[in-house]
């Protein structure tokens, strides 16, 4: 039989705690949900009920309603209320003595929250309960934040503190913060605890202020359910005592912690509430003018539905959702309190706002006379009824009154923003921003139309020439570029347009379209008349020579390269020089191959050789170019020619040139890698990284640094011309006779007394002598240390001075260490210990900074009798405390008596080597023995 864990979710105030309990699958039904009735048997709701917070119905609780755990105050007994009474002045006297004003009500609404209405339907709360945070160290932001992030487990209307009442939740939807039963029926709102009298004063005076809004809000009474369990007026306490579903007590505990009854908070909400009389409309009168505003002072301010706290008001909006927007007056209205505007924008009524609150940027009394001309500049400006941008009040823009003289009426600076008044003609135009029009007669266009034929120009003048959008001169032209940006650019013409000032080409290049530019800044550089004919045959001599439409180099009018035609004869049918380049419009048979530079072709179908012989002295070369380049197994374009590899293969390389070919075509190189002969390449695509002239004289001396780096015939890695390593001349002076610079690097040419050592990266060398090693052994005997000088001193991975020394640590790392002694060096410089901790080597230590603390010859006999009195000590091959030298503890030796066959002390410590009849026992701290 299947078993499975069923939740009982019991909320206890705003904090919930779930019960597993354990039931049979077969016993549970699908479809029965169990439920809860109120204490007073007023309701009956159900655990999967919308009033039931989602995080209990799911099982799925993380936390508590508040930032932190809270500390709820209990109910005192009524002596420490009297106490706390006699200690404080009366809150509700202390409000209206110090006249504390209530703040204004504000808004942060969660929209995540869950919406669902009240048992009595939308906007029909039956009373409120009083809540309170229990928090001392918390700030009403904080528990806003933390109840955000945790709604699905409890969450109220809104927040009150000493200077703020901030709703989060509409009121007009229910929440989740009392029980099922609470949830069901009332407005919820935390009180946020202060740790002073005057904080918690200011913080009732808001609280009874809400309470008493609310209450009048929803046409509620006040009556009190803390002693009947019926009325309007709830504490979370009285809904523990006659609902259920929770067992919080607050917010009695923490009034009178204050000194301070629910009873007193009761007449202060009494007071406020009868001073909430509906305010009075004297007059309410449209506008006789066009008046607009803007937002002034958006914080406390709100936008409602009549002038605030007359009949039928209610909240839109706060204020700042409308910052920033033109705000059409439509009326005014006087109440005993103060003035109202009704407003609307882009044509929609929005509702009414305090007069103080906004400011009046536009009637018609404000505008001024003005006499001007202009013309259109931004074709696509909105043209307003009023200087305002308000889309009820667009009737079209400024497209139909291009090129034409429009005159400025009247205008206006609204905001920092010039608008003009524009008549054109006798036809009223009306208001559109300054900044669309000019005072500028822009040129008239006499044609615009297609290049009749394919036309290529080239920059001639770029100095004070420019490319622009339309030509210069006509609406709506700007700068795209300097005309020098294109300088060498092949431009092709598309359109030429005829202006009242001159002509202008549009160009592209590789098929982008720029712009236009003058033509008189511009050269013409083909036209299909400047093609003369031709009768002469050809072959292919750069197969990747591109093939274009027309003889200029246009990406957009490539049609592929010359490679499908090596070999073939190639009639050449007509040709152009333009910059001083020729180029050869050929035919393949019947096939047009249209254009290619003349360079790209050769007049015979193999390459004449001119010399092939070796290199005079030894070269070595680098790839510069791979791209279009291949080796060859000998020189492209003579006979038995054939591709090797691409030649981006090689690219990092080390090529040893081998020969030289000149041919009809260019000057080519075979070349070698490791001493292996790979093929020809092009001149042009390799740079020259070494030849012996480029060696220079050099005169210092140097000592090995790196004893593996590799020696060289030449300063070139190759692994042909590699006649060794540096080993050999560890700590020998060696001259450097010669050096030279390849790709960055640095090569230095050496001399070991007569001997020749040849090319070394200066990388591998050093200026300075390391010490000599007369001996490295280990130690005769078994010797430990500790430090005694850790001033300037470091462990080293090697004695310092000697080739590889790196830092260790710094030898203070290791006070109060036992330095285990393994081996020692004698440099020329003097004596090194290296040393183990707890058997793990460490590194090499002056001698000089440490003391030795123990070797065998410092111990001394001794014949004593000992019992252990320590069975835990442990026991060391030698008498330090080293954990790879424990070979056990004392336990097996209890109430045995051993004898003390050795003894020493160190650093203040007496051990004993022990032997237990036969047995070597060995030693131990004497202080663990009797």
């Amino acid at each position: 039989m299947k078993t499975l864990l069923k939740s009982v979710i019991v909320t206890v105030g705003l904090s919930t705690v779930v019960l597993p309990i354990t039931v049979l699958a077969d016993e549970q039904s699908t479809t029965d949900t169990s439920s809860v009735t109120a204490k007073d048997g007023s309701q009956t709701i159900q655990d999967d009920s919308i009033y039931v917070p989602k995080a209990e119905r799911e099982g799925t609780f993380t936390g508590d309603l508040h930032a932190e755990d809270d500390n709820e105050a209990p109910i005192p007994d009524r002596s420490r209320l009297l106490n706390a009474k006699a200690a404080y002045p009366n809150v509700n006297n202390y409000i209206k003595s110090n006249n504390f004003k209530t703040s204004a009500l504000s808004s942060q609404i969660q929209t995540q929250f869950t919406k669902f209405n009240y048992r009595n339907g939308y906007g029909k709360p039956e009373g409120v309960v009083l809540h309170e945070t229990a928090n001392p160290n918390s700030t009403i932001q904080n528990e806003i934040d933390y109840m955000s992030r945790n709604w699905e487990n409890a969450f109220v209307h809104s927040f009150v503190d000493k200077g703020n009442i901030i709703q989060i939740h509409p009121t007009d939807y229910g929440v989740w913060g009392a029980g099922r039963f609470a949830n069901a029926r009332f407005v919820q709102y935390e009180l946020v605890e202060h740790s002073t009298f005057d904080e918690f004063a200011r913080s009732i005076n808001n609280y009874a202020y809400y309470t008493a809004y609310i209450l009048d809000k929803y046409k509620l009474p006040i009556d009190s359910a803390e002693t009947d369990g019926v009325g309007t007026v709830w504490t979370h306490n009285a809904v523990s005592k006659y609902l259920g579903g929770t067992t919080h007590t607050d917010p009695i505990g923490y009034f009178n912690k204050w000194g301070y009854s629910y009873n007193e908070f009761l007449t202060l909400v009494t007071e406020k509430y009868n001073a909430m009389s509906k305010d009075t409309i004297l007059s309410n009168v449209a506008f006789t003018t066009t008046t607009y505003a803007n937002v002034k002072t958006a914080s406390g301010n709100t936008v409602w539905s009549a002038p605030f706290n007359t009949a039928g008001s209610k909240e839109v909006n706060p204020l700042s959702s409308y910052n920033g927007k033109n705000m059409k007056l439509l009326r005014t209205a006087k109440t005993q309190s103060g003035t109202w505007y009704q407003f609307a924008i882009d044509g929609k009524t929005i509702g009414w706002v305090e007069d103080k609150a906004v400011n009046i940027f536009y009637t018609p009394s404000m505008e001024s006379t003005a006499n001007l001309t202009r013309y259109v500049s931004v074709p696509t400006e909105s043209v307003y009824y009023f200087p305002v941008a308000d889309a009820s009040m667009r009737r079209g823009d400024l497209s139909a009154y291009i090129n034409k003289p429009l005159k400025v009426n009247k205008q206006i600076t609204i905001n920092g923003k010039l608008w003009y008044y524009v008549i054109n003609g006798s036809e009223l135009v009306t208001w559109v921003p300054a900044s669309s029009l000019t005072a500028t007669a822009y040129d008239q266009v006499e044609y615009n139309k297609a290049m009749a034929v394919t036309t290529y120009a080239n920059v001639k003048t770029a100095t004070g020439n420019n490319v622009w959008t339309v030509p210069n001169g006509t609406l709506g032209a700007k700068v795209v570029n300097p005309l020098s940006t294109y300088n060498s650019k092949n431009l092709k013409l598309v359109r030429e347009m005829k202006t009242s000032s001159g002509l202008w080409y549009q160009f592209a290049i590789d098929g982008t379209t720029i712009g236009w530019v003058d033509s008189k800044a511009v050269t013409i550089t083909y036209t299909p008349s400047m093609e003369t004919s031709a009768n002469l045959t050809r072959y292919v001599n750069v197969p990747t020579e591109s093939v274009y439409y027309f003889p200029v180099a246009d990406a957009s009018m490539r049609r592929g390269n010359l490679s499908a035609y090596i070999n073939k004869p190639l009639k050449v049918h007509k040709q152009i020089t333009i910059n001083g380049k020729l180029w050869y419009y050929l035919i393949n048979g019947s096939e047009l191959v249209t254009w290619v530079p003349a360079s790209s072709l050769k007049e015979t179908l193999y390459d004449k050789i001119e010399y092939d012989k070796a290199m005079a002295v030894t070269t070595y070369a680098n790839v510069k170019t791979a791209s279009g380049n291949n080796i060859w197994t000998v020189p492209n374009g003579t006979s038995g020619a054939k591709v090797v590899n691409p030649l981006s293969t090689y690219n990092g390389k080390n090529l040893k040139l081998v020969r030289e070919m000149k041919t009809s075509s260019g000057l080519w190189y075979q070349f070698a890698i490791d001493g292996k002969t790979i093929g020809w390449v092009d001149s042009k695509a390799i740079t020259i990284t070494y030849t012996p002239s480029m060696e220079t004289p050099a005169n210092l001396v140097r000592y090995v640094s790196v004893p593996t780096e590799s020696v060289y015939y030449f300063p070139v890695a190759d692994a042909s011309m590699r006649r060794g390593d540096l080993a050999a001349y560890t700590n020998k002076p060696l001259k450097v006779h010669k050096q030279i610079t390849i790709n960055g690097k640095l090569w230095y040419y050496l001399i070991n007394g007569s001997e020749l050592v040849t090319w070394v990266p200066a990388s591998s060398l050093t200026t300075t002598v390391y010490d000599q090693v007369e001996y490295n052994k280990a130690m005769a005997v078994t010797t430990y240390a500790n430090v005694k000088t850790t001033t300037g001193n470091n462990v080293w991975t090697v004695p310092n001075g000697t080739l590889g020394a790196k830092v260790v640590n710094p030898l203070s790392n290791y006070n109060g260490k036992n330095l285990k002694l393994i081996r020692e060096m004698k440099t020329s410089k003097g004596l090194w210990y290296q040393f183990a901790i707890d058997g793990k080597t460490i590194g090499w230590v002056d001698s000089k900074a440490i003391t030795i603390t123990y070797t065998p010859s410092m111990e001394k006999s001794a014949n004593l009798t000992r019992y252990v009195s320590v069975p835990t000590e442990s026991v060391y091959y030698f008498p330090v405390v080293d954990a790879s030298m424990r070979r056990g503890n004392l336990s097996a030796y209890t109430n045995k008596p051993l004898k003390v066959h050795k003894q020493i002390t160190i650093n203040g410590k007496l051990w004993y080597y022990l032997i237990n009849g036969s047995e070597l026992v060995t030693w131990v701290p004497a202080s663990s023995v009797r």
